[in-house]
């Protein structure tokens, strides 16, 4: 079922148009100047409880990620689709000069490569044999289904606006040939766990000691959720 659901996604439900915004929306490079941008506006200009948000948010990202994600790729070490699968389409942002930002890329063509013909290495830790990319499961999937659940947590009303943006990475993991599918399936788990966890340790912190810390601002926002 796996593999099944990959080579639908990575090689059948496909064409031009979803090549070069797939590729883009997966390239976390290419994006990460509007994320950072967001963040400093957020940061100089939002409301306390915006900047808590913020705060929960990188949290989240540290749990799932560098504890949940980290620890898991280590231990079941999994290969990704292009080594140990003929014919995966990887698909990747066009080229541009490395002085210009990698946004530009989208007004190139993107690249669409096939490993079908190179040694590709065997599945699953074989001896002999270095597995050198890490799969299960996604850390992009997990990071931005983490960052998510916080904004939902957060801000119930609004927050789900980022949710279909979420869902688009984590589907273009599979798309670009960097994932299986149950590696994205694991990471969103596991991103949905870290976001819970992340809201719910702020959330503990601000009852028991914001009042203390920051008196005007517990009396302005007695709950931070909501």
């Amino acid at each position: 079922m796996d593999q099944q659901l990959q080579i639908l996604i990575n090689r059948v439900w496909v064409a031009p148009w979803s090549d070069r915004l797939l590729s883009f929306i997966s390239n976390y490079s290419a994006w990460a100047p509007i994320l950072l941008l967001f963040l400093v506006l957020g940061l100089l200009f939002g409301s306390f409880k915006f900047r808590a948000m913020i705060l929960t948010a990188g949290l989240a990202v540290g749990i799932s990620d560098g504890i949940f994600v980290n620890g898991l790729k280590h231990l079941v070490a999994r290969p990704r689709p292009i080594q140990v699968e003929p014919g995966v389409r990887v698909v990747e942002m066009g080229g541009v000069s490395r002085s210009l930002p990698r946004i530009l890329g989208l007004s190139s063509p993107p690249r669409v490569t096939y490993p079908l013909g190179k040694e590709i290495p065997k599945v699953w830790g074989i001896i002999g044999k270095e597995v050198t990319g890490k799969s299960f499961p996604s850390g992009h999937a997990a990071n931005n289904m983490a960052v998510a659940t916080v904004l939902l947590l957060f801000y119930p009303r609004r927050g789900w606006i980022y949710l279909p943006i979420a869902l688009l990475i984590a589907y273009s993991r599979i798309y670009t040939g960097a994932h299986w599918p149950l590696d994205v399936l694991a990471g969103m788990l596991l991103g949905v766990a870290g976001g819970w966890l992340a809201v719910r340790g702020i959330r503990t912190c601000w009852r028991n000691f914001g009042s203390r810390i920051f008196p005007r601002h517990a009396m302005l926002y007695p709950e931070l959720l909501g």
